[in-house]
């Protein structure tokens, strides 16, 4: 059976004798019948490459953290994993990160557990997605944590989909502890004053900004309120869910970029209180807009500050071909060089192009090819939108 497996491997047999290291290859049934009986680990391996399509590699890795002697169990678990419509490769992702598995009683353990997930709407690809996120939900007691954990859940969110929902933004809430902080952390947000439907949303939309540590948690929600947010207000919520997502150090990072970019302390303040998620955008983001609006575009930093919105655009999709457009149309003499950069990059798609390219395409007919080009793919037929109509400007 594990012929194919074992062939031309090669079995080191260390002899202490002269300190000499005789070296066989299996090339003799014998020998091969040998080295099965002297690899406690070659069934495993074996068996997560043919049955559950690990890679030999992966394979190797899981057979440290798993031992299988035989396949009655392990075949009963993948059976039972494939009556909840889990297919070959959410099975294979599930093995990888949690091999234990193959070990659970899948009648006592594992089945009510997917029965329960099953009852509250999650099947196929969505609950999948939430297992080979978190395996280790499989391991916790269903009755002193899962459900205790939902039903937390549905207190704020109320239906089974607003929970599934939550759940697939953040497996983890189904972790050991995850109720006990959550249900610290948002008691911090009620002694603020913050209404039910803003916790609510932080719960559905971002469920792990409630799972950190509850003095962290409490720290993070003092220095938002020192910085002026409202707490009735969405931004505060906004604010809690990034400054959760990061660390001090990633935190003080963020702050250093912005600084040395040539942001003033008031403008940094100002723009995380306008959009708090200019604060998620990344290090080399931050500095590539700041740089292009200043020494490209010829624009001060706070057209970006009282627009902070403009850190999370594109900038190859839509911040650089549409400023280019309006550099050009600037040099033309065709729009003013003080207009707001932000009124530009705020339209729509279709507004944009019949504000700015549509209306000077005879005057300046490069602009077409100029902005078709940068948007690549995404890049609409000016000439066929304008005969579809829109000669009005």
């Amino acid at each position: 059976m594990f012929h194919h497996f074992l062939r031309n491997r090669l079995l080191r047999i260390s002899i202490t004798q002269h300190s000499t290291t005789y070296v066989f290859f299996l090339q003799n049934p014998f020998l091969k019948s040998i080295s099965t009986l002297s690899n406690p680990n070659t069934f495993t391996v074996s068996y997560l490459v043919n049955s559950c399509g690990l890679s030999e590699a992966a394979a190797l890795l899981a057979a440290k953290k798993v031992s299988i002697e035989t396949a009655e169990k392990p075949d009963s678990v993948l059976c039972l994993f494939k009556n909840y419509d889990l297919d070959k490769t959410h099975i294979s992702k599930l093995i990888t990160k949690f091999p234990s598995l193959l070990l659970f009683k899948p009648d006592k353990t594992l089945k009510p557990k997917l029965e329960f997930f099953r009852d509250l709407g999650l099947s196929g690809p969505n609950l999948a997605k939430i297992l080979c996120s978190n395996p280790y939900i499989l391991r916790t007691s269903l009755e002193n944590n899962i459900m205790p954990c939902i039903d937390f859940l549905r207190s704020y969110l109320c239906t089974n989909e607003n929970i599934i929902f939550a759940l697939r933004r953040s497996p983890h809430c189904l972790e050991l502890g995850f109720k006990k902080r959550m249900v610290s952390n948002v008691s911090t947000l009620q002694k603020l004053g913050i209404p039910d439907p803003g916790i609510s949303k932080l719960i559905m939309t971002q469920p792990s900004s409630l799972m950190m540590n509850p003095d962290r948690f409490s720290e993070n929600i003092m220095a938002i309120k020192e910085m002026g947010f409202n707490p009735l207000k969405s931004a505060f919520i906004k604010a809690v869910h990034i400054m959760s997502a990061m660390s001090k150090l990633n935190w003080e990072a963020k702050l250093e970029v912005y600084r040395s970019e040539g942001w003033s302390e008031n403008e940094i303040l100002y723009a995380f209180k306008m959009e708090p998620k200019c604060m998620g955008t990344s290090e080399k983001k931050i500095r590539k807009i700041s740089r292009y609006f200043v020494n490209k575009m010829g624009w001060k930093l706070s057209v970006i500050s009282r627009n902070p919105i403009i850190m999370n655009f594109s900038f190859e999709k839509r911040i650089y071909p549409r400023c280019s457009v309006l550099q050009i149309l600037m040099s033309e003499g065709l729009i003013d060089k003080d207009l707001n950069p932000a009124r530009a990059l705020f339209l729509s798609e279709k507004d944009f192009m019949e504000k700015f390219l549509i209306k000077n395409l005879q005057k300046v007919p490069k602009i077409q090819k100029v902005y078709q080009n940068m948007i690549g793919a995404v890049g609409l037929d000016i000439e066929s939108t304008e005969l579809g109509g829109i000669q009005k400007l």
